[in-house]
């Protein structure tokens, strides 16, 4: 029979090997519902490199992806740490768009674009920030699991996005505002074709603010006292209550910039599909980045080119897209299994008989 001892402390060597063996194993994974596709998977591997590295444009392009992993990542570094599993990056990062989307549709036509554009980018992330505060609340308060609350309430995010879209806010029936004026758009850092926009700057910087406070402040501590030992936490007296309530804000007040942002810079209109399923791919970013939202900046780059590349091979050799949700889904599931052998060691032991 199997039994699983927990281990002192993780070697390093497995913290490394881990995230590394389950990205080979995704890809593998990928490999063989390809060859069940009747597609060469070394060709569909180097199209997906080509399409995410292969000029200028389309490295740009995965940098725009890229953005969003970045902040929400980041804020999941922070709340994972503690155990509070926010699942609901989804539904902040939609709630930050609408609420940013409010001002850029009905705002005062006066404000000059830096003011504007400033009021955006707060009210998504205020937007962002309550919505995570409402799993926080249920619980802190009646224990209520997050990661229930969380993905339901993505859905109900989803069905307010649908509701303002088939609603006020949509343009002759068509579930699409209409365009933002020039004001509420987020300036782009290369000229046309390229959609990089400035958000890039905001993202590097939210990850290297949460890796300061993760790393060099008491409130980064006590969170990681939490995450270890909540009854431990409340025994030295660590506020938990008002440590999960920030976190969770902060979280998700990252997601609702990410909403806003990519809304306003690369879309420039709100609609239904305005890429919310970020927050579940930033789920993966966070796990293969070990928590630390410095080597989130990477890992984010790596999926995003990953996501990019799937457009290529969508279009160049009729590959379905779903094959980089499959690779995606493979990596994340190998990542869950590899934190058992990561926290526990696993020994083989004989039954005694009675």
């Amino acid at each position: 029979m199997l039994r699983f001892e927990k281990r002192d402390k993780t070697p390093i060597q497995l913290r490394l090997l881990v995230p590394a063996v389950s990205v080979l194993l995704g890809l593998l994974v990928g490999s063989v519902v390809m060859l069940f596709a009747r597609v060469n998977p070394l060709k569909a591997y180097g199209a997906i490199v080509k399409g995410a590295f292969g000029s200028g444009y389309t490295f740009s392009e995965t940098l725009v992806i890229a953005v969003p992993l970045i902040l929400i990542s980041a804020g999941l570094c922070l709340v994972y740490r503690m155990k509070f599993l926010n699942i609901g990056a989804k539904g902040q990062y939609i709630i930050g768009a609408i609420c940013g989307s409010y001002l850029a549709l009905f705002g005062p036509a006066t404000l000059s674009r830096p003011l504007l554009l400033t009021l955006m980018m707060v009210l998504g992330m205020i937007g962002g920030a309550l919505w995570a505060i409402i799993p926080a609340l249920l619980k802190v308060y009646w224990n209520v699991n997050e990661v229930i609350a969380t993905l339901l309430l993505n859905y109900i995010a989803s069905y307010i996005l649908w509701y303002f879209m088939y609603g006020t806010w949509g343009t002759r029936g068509f579930p699409l505002s209409k365009n933002f004026a020039v004001n509420a758009q987020l300036p782009r850092i290369l000229p046309a074709p390229s959609r990089l926009h400035i958000g890039l700057f905001f993202a590097l910087a939210a990850a290297v603010v949460i890796w300061v406070i993760i790393r060099k402040t008491r409130f980064g501590y006590e969170a990681m006292v939490i995450g270890e030992n909540e009854r431990a936490a409340r025994y030295a007296g660590i506020n938990v209550v008002k440590t999960v309530i920030i976190a969770a804000a902060i979280s998700g007040g990252l997601d609702g910039l990410a909403g806003i942002a990519h809304t306003s810079a690369v879309l420039r209109l709100l609609q239904l599909e305005i890429n919310s399923d970020y927050g579940y791919t930033a789920i993966i970013v966070a796990w293969l980045a070990g928590l630390d939202p410095l080597v989130a900046v990477g890992v984010s780059v790596l999926l995003a080119a990953l996501e990019a590349g799937g457009y290529q091979i969508q279009i160049v050799m009729r590959v379905p897209f779903g094959i980089v949700g499959v690779i995606e889904s493979a990596i994340l599931f190998c990542l869950l299994a590899g934190e058992i052998v990561t926290h526990y060691h696993i020994r083989l032991t004989r039954r005694v008989a009675a």
